[in-house]
């Protein structure tokens, strides 16, 4: 019965007002009138929207100058790069050079004495087997009595036997003199580190002329020439031989000494590494910080010329000194100029929303996150390329891009191109980029707005980021060749680097875009189209349900979908969202199914027992229903304004004329007048469509329901009927507010008759069987 309401009796009201009334209306929208700047600006002031507007600019352009002024005022490049502009010092400066005082401290490390630590028991092992070398042959009284391990061993000959044998007293001890020569030898040997091979190597590459030995009696510096090395014999031989001497050990015995010293089982100083590091560490830190002053007008930077740490330091310090020295009115003017920068790229964004984005202009939500996105791309690009400036072409393309790719997904792709184009002129200006780089971004922005202009799935992220990726290597490639210094040799390795950089911006945003896309659309308020591709799915709970409790209503669903589908294809409007938001724009009949005719199976029809106020508060309940259902299950809002307004605010005529049939009926009976019932009570709640889809929902709804009644449905009749009840729809105002014009509803009639009469075409009749219908 719910679509008797709307397709029976599709003859004029009785009263003729309201036919008037409606072509008064019509002709007030078509008419055109003028407006004054006063009557724009009272208007303007008066529009909470326009408040909410102003103030979010506002804040807007005060964070913008500040991200721009600090950004601004940073090197911005990285060490070995090149530099992208030539810059001079504007005030005389004092920096520490970098390279001249690592270069002082390393020297001054290199020239500490490295630490070495005696081994006392192996000095003590050395000087007691020297002290006890007379008792070996003590008792013997000629050379072959000695056994020949120890004259092997001691190197003893004929010679050093005779020097030996006087050395021993009658008791067996050696003498006095013998024991003065190991003492003094033994002073000796304590400055005279005898060292491993590897050690002492070491030892000859340091620049030092000293060693530093941690003895007893305290540490103790001697020349570096007193080192023996263990591993060359020719050096042993030499240098101990030389401190036998000093200790006056006879000539024939010296071998003997050289014998012991060479037999050690390793070296009577080890290096000392903690010790040395910690000279080492003091020595460093004496050093100076080496500092040079650049003159007012000196180059700091040179453009295409190798930047270096030590110029990164001059910039920054000039800029703090210019900063707290400088002019104040130099830095007022900078700032203003940022500010009227802000200020008009704000104003560009914000005109071209309030014109062309109502969805976001209606709702200070919107207007907040579409200003917290943008400065979010501004903060992103300007912090990556401070911090990391080797990482600039991922920095610079990243943001607009993804700002580009959540504004295609969330509206539409003129208002990401639009907007995209906008945050790269901050960004370009934030960062002082050259002009080719603000091209590279801006391309980057159009194919992102391009490859995202309908999201079906998500192979379409897919495809999107491979295609953006490789379109902001080539142009950022070619951006870096075009502002390289004229007549420089390009580099090219640092070229690709660029390029593969920008590649992986493109696949990175469309990854995290991937990643937050359900997050965008809380955010945002909005429905993707990969989310209305599941909508679409039968077995989505709602559908299920809906099939099971009114089989009808589904069928009816399907019908009108296919059919507003096509309509909304004719004229350019989202025919996705249209066909998601029609499978559901009747789920409310599913609590009363038995009440809708198309749920009726024959038999009693049960408005037949009710009053037409009781028939109208079920039929008319059905949006109140199906508004419930819709947001316990959670569907998206978009699909709220299908379920509430596909009705609009037309009359339920079935039981209008019912009720005054009655009321007039009640009248002869009685004799007396009875009070007739209001349009206006018979209405539906609303509101009205507010989008294009809406009211080709609306159309599409009540041609299919009123098809279902025809006796004979030619092309010729349906044609009509398609016409008369766009006719009524527009009289009565239904689709004033969604900006529908009279060629669009044109085209939307002439889809529709086409898509019902396919639907519902006559057909032959065979002899012998019924008529197929």
């Amino acid at each position: 019965m719910a679509k008797q309401s709307s397709s029976k009796g599709h003859k004029p009201p009785a009263k003729g007002a309201l036919g008037a009334r409606a072509r008064t209306r019509r002709k007030l929208a078509v008419r055109r009138r003028g407006i004054s700047a006063t009557e724009l600006a009272s208007l303007l002031t008066r529009s909470p929207e326009f408040g909410w507007g102003l103030a979010i600019g506002a804040v807007f352009i005060v964070l913008a100058t500040a991200v721009m002024a600090w950004s601004s005022s940073r090197p911005l490049h990285a060490p070995d790069q090149p530099a992208r502009e030539t810059v001079l010092a504007r005030v005389a400066v004092e920096v520490v050079d970098d390279s001249r005082t690592a270069f002082e401290r390393e020297t001054a490390r290199q020239r500490v004495p490295r630490v070495y630590t005696p081994d006392e028991a192996l000095m003590r092992e050395a000087l007691s087997t020297l002290r006890s070398l007379p008792g070996i042959v003590g008792r013997a009284e000629k050379l072959d009595e000695v056994s020949r391990d120890d004259r092997r061993r001691f190197s003893i000959s004929e010679a050093s036997f005779a020097v030996l044998k006087s050395a021993v007293e009658a008791d067996g001890q050696p003498s006095d003199a013998w024991s003065s020569w190991v003492v003094e030898f033994g002073q000796l040997l304590r400055r005279h580190p005898l060292l491993d091979g590897a050690t002492a190597r070491m030892q000859s590459q340091s620049v030092s002329d000293l060693v530093q030995l941690t003895l007893v009696e305290g540490p103790t510096r001697v020349a570096a020439s007193s080192v023996i090395d263990l591993d060359d014999p020719e050096m042993v031989t030499e240098r101990v031989g030389a401190l036998a001497a000093r200790s006056r050990f006879p000539e024939a015995v010296r071998p003997s000494v050289i014998a012991v010293l060479s037999a050690l089982d390793g070296p009577t100083f080890r290096f000392d590494a903690a010790n040395t590091r910690s000279l080492e560490d003091t020595a460093e830190a004496m050093v100076e910080p080496v500092v040079t002053t650049t003159p007012a007008g000196a180059l700091i930077f040179r453009r295409g010329e190798p930047v270096t740490q030590t110029q990164i330091r001059l910039f920054e310090a000039e800029t703090q000194r210019f900063a707290s020295e400088g002019p104040a009115w130099s830095h007022r003017l900078r700032t203003a100029g940022l500010f009227v920068t802000a200020a008009s790229v704000a104003a560009g964004i914000m005109g071209y929303v309030g014109l062309y984005a109502p969805r976001i202009r209606r709702n200070p939500q919107r207007m907040t996150a579409l200003a917290g996105l943008l400065l979010a791309g501004l903060c992103v690009a300007a912090v990556g390329v401070v911090s990391a400036p080797d990482l600039r072409a991922l920095a610079l393309l990243g943001p607009p891009v993804f700002v580009a790719a959540v504004l295609a997904i969330a509206y539409e792709g003129r208002l990401a191109l639009a907007l995209g184009s906008m945050v790269s002129l901050l960004i370009t200006v934030a960062l002082r980029e050259p002009a080719p780089v603000l091209a590279a971004m801006i391309a980057g922005v159009v194919v992102a707005a391009w490859q995202l202009s309908e999201l079906r799935d998500r192979r379409s992220l897919i495809r999107a980021g491979v295609t953006i990726g490789a379109s902001l290597a080539v142009v950022f490639a070619g951006a870096t060749l075009v502002g390289r210094t004229p007549g420089a040799e390009p580099r090219w390795h640092l070229i690709a680097v660029g390029g593969m950089w920008a590649a992986f911006a493109g696949v990175l945003v469309m990854g995290l875009t991937l990643f937050i896309l359900p997050a965008l659309e809380r955010l945002f308020d909005i429905t993707t189209g990969m989310t209305l591709i599941e909508l679409r799915d039968p077995k989505q709970p709602l559908l299920r349900e809906l099939q099971r409790r009114a089989p009808g209503t589904y069928n009816h669903s399907l019908n009108v979908a296919s059919i507003s589908e096509q309509a909304a294809e004719a004229i350019g409007a989202d025919s996705l969202l249209t066909y998601a938001g029609v499978l559901y724009h009747d789920i409310g009949k599913m609590n009363k199914p038995e009440y809708f005719v198309e749920n009726q199976s024959g038999g009693p029809n049960k408005h037949d027992k009710l009053s037409p106020a009781m028939s109208l508060l079920v039929i008319v309940g059905h949006v109140k229903d199906g508004l419930e259902l819709a947001k316990e299950f959670g569907l998206p809002r978009r699909l709220h304004h299908f379920i509430e307004a596909h009705h609009g605010t037309t009359l339920v005529e079935y039981f209008y004329e019912r009720a005054r049939k009655a009321a007039i009926e009640q009248e002869e009976a009685s004799g007396q007048a009875d009070e007739m019932p209001e349009e206006v009570e018979y209405r539906y709640p609303g509101p009205k469509p507010q989008t294009k889809e809406v009211a080709i929902v609306m159309i599409a709804d009540a041609v299919e329901s009123a098809t279902r009644t025809m006796p004979e449905p030619t092309p010729s009749r349906i044609e009509s009927l398609v016409h008369s009840i766009a006719r009524k729809r527009l009289e009565d105002g239904q689709f004033d507010e969604c900006g529908l014009t009279l060629k669009e509803l044109h085209t939307i009639t002439e889809s529709i008759a086409k898509s019902v009469t396919a639907i519902y075409h006559g057909r032959i009749s065979y002899p012998g069987t019924a008529a197929a219908r």
